[in-house]
């Protein structure tokens, strides 16, 4: 399935500027008209502030037809603290301030972020006369999600993709796109049983770049290109999101490459960048209809699918840029998601290698599920293995786990269910739930340089501390060998199997 949310989210005031309300309310007249002219299944997410003010309800209430849904952006505004009684910790002056403190969930205690919602799903209920089955923001807590779950049967949740040190909020070692079911301890962590799983599918947002979002400009080789993109997403504000040939670059790699299933893809803005967005956002949907076969959507709806087609737990998917629009093809990255891990294999000219690979545990809680956060930012991960953007040490960079140095061009196929074989010359990784293979490849070398985690190397093993929990990774038949950047690992059998 090829599923598109057209899901645009609305500030009703923005203080960075001067008449917001009037720009905010009009750029959101022209995204609820796009949607009418396009014929569009489609999902806005209001503020609290924008559910208070007449103009939005009565622009949805009359615009608005059954294409649209109406769910809640949930960025925590003074109205919904002074409801709450809570004292405002924002800026002096401001309604409305985007830092974690005191703008998102986690910077509250669990009874106050129980409280902050019922008001807010109150309103919404009031003014609307039901309540919101979809609810998004940069940032929620896996807490809020399950009590919104529970009490409110909520269809959909959506968060920020993965990022370091955007704004407020760092994302790290997450499920890179489409969705997954969360732990009850972490937001971006996938449940691996029953017993910790929250039961609403959590969609990644903004459509991120399989090649150049993990760490921008690094691998866009030539100076003159790198200036046509700076944030790299499809977000239409961005300048790779309003370039006609980079968005017709995604969605290429993201509708007609492997995907084991299900492929997705978030179109729309936030109101704050005013009607500057409005002409690529239409360049967007233009380009869409290049793509017969891919679904418009409301997000709640495409929740209900997902919870149809995955009853039981988060599944394997891929995301590839198999080639590139900035480098003459002198790059490629293929992104494999399923419950236990994540992993990203790149190829930079001759050289592939695995760039990240997170493993996911849903014991492991966030650092605010029983403490609120109390910094003006907040972070969210996952267990490192390999991290060639977060590892470094000053100016030193991290070569990750470099499997071949003489490599060529590789290409994607799935070989059985929720199993993706990346294949070049006669080698290839295979990624499966539980496992990943290497095949045809004598000697790997393995680079912990800057590694932020604890390790101890043994035999065929390496054993993992972050931040207080433990995980090893095992090398079956592999002898590994401990050296000045981290270790090598040479194969006894005639495959190498990295197992978790």
């Amino acid at each position: 399935m090829k599923i598109v949310n057209f899901m645009n989210f609305v500030r009703q005031y923005d203080p960075r500027f001067d008449n917001s309300e009037a720009q905010l309310f009009e750029t959101t007249q022209k995204e609820l008209a796009l949607a009418k002219e396009f014929h569009l299944e489609n999902t806005f997410l209001l503020q609290y502030d924008a559910i208070l003010d007449e103009k939005y309800v009565h622009l949805f209430k009359t615009e608005a037809d059954e294409r649209t849904e109406l769910g809640l952006w949930y960025e925590i505004v003074k109205p919904l603290t002074d409801k709450a009684g809570l004292r405002w910790r924002g800026k002096e002056g401001w309604t409305w301030d985007w830092h974690i403190v005191p703008g998102f969930s986690m910077a509250y205690t669990k009874e106050e972020r129980e409280l902050l919602i019922d008001i807010a799903m109150g309103e919404f209920k009031e003014v609307f006369g039901y309540y919101p089955k979809t609810v998004g923001s940069w940032m929620l807590d896996s807490h809020t999600v399950n009590y919104l779950v529970e009490k409110y049967q909520i269809s959909a949740a959506a968060i920020c993709r993965d990022q370091l040190a955007i704004d407020a909020y760092t994302l790290v070692g997450g499920y890179f796109n489409q969705a997954y079911y969360p732990s009850k301890n972490n937001i971006i962590t996938p449940a691996q049983s029953p017993e910790y799983q929250i039961n609403v599918p959590v969609f990644r947002l903004l459509g991120p770049d399989p090649i150049h979002c993990y760490d921008k400009k690094k691998y866009i080789l030539d100076p003159e290109v790198s200036g046509k993109a700076s944030c790299f997403t499809l977000e239409p504000a961005g300048k790779s999101g309003s370039d006609r040939e980079i968005v017709q670059w995604y969605f290429k790699n993201y509708f007609t490459n492997e995907d084991l299933g299900f492929s997705y893809a978030q179109l729309g803005q936030e109101n704050s960048f005013c009607q500057g967005c409005i002409p690529p956002l239409r360049m967007q949907l233009e380009e869409m209809q290049n793509y017969p076969d891919v679904k418009f959507m409301k997000m709640c709806d495409t929740g209900e699918w997902f919870k149809q087609q995955y009853p039981e737990k988060t599944p394997a998917t891929c995301v590839s840029g198999l080639d590139d629009w900035a480098t003459d093809n002198e790059v490629q990255s293929v992104y494999y998601d399923c419950c236990n891990y994540v992993a990203n294999i790149f190829r930079c000219r001759d050289k592939i290698f695995l760039r990240a690979l997170y493993l996911f545990d849903e014991t492991v809680k966030d650092y605010y599920l029983e403490t609120p956060c109390d910094t003006w930012d907040a972070t969210y991960e996952n267990l490192p293995v390999v991290d060639t953007l977060v590892w470094k040490e000053k100016d030193t960079g991290n070569t990750g786990l470099v499997l071949d140095e003489q490599g060529s061009a590789f290409t994607i196929e799935k070989i059985a269910d929720q199993v993706l074989a990346v294949k070049w010359d006669d080698k290839s990784v295979v990624f499966s739930e539980n496992e990943i293979c290497i095949r045809n490849l004598d000697k790997i070398s393995y680079d912990f340089t800057g590694c932020t985690a604890k390790i101890q190397v043994e035999k065929n093993n390496i054993a993992f501390n972050y931040r207080g929990t433990d995980y090893a990774v095992s090398f079956s038949d592999a002898d590994l060998k401990e050296n000045a950047s981290g270790c090598a690992i040479e194969s006894t059998g005639e495959e190498i199997v990295i197992s978790f």
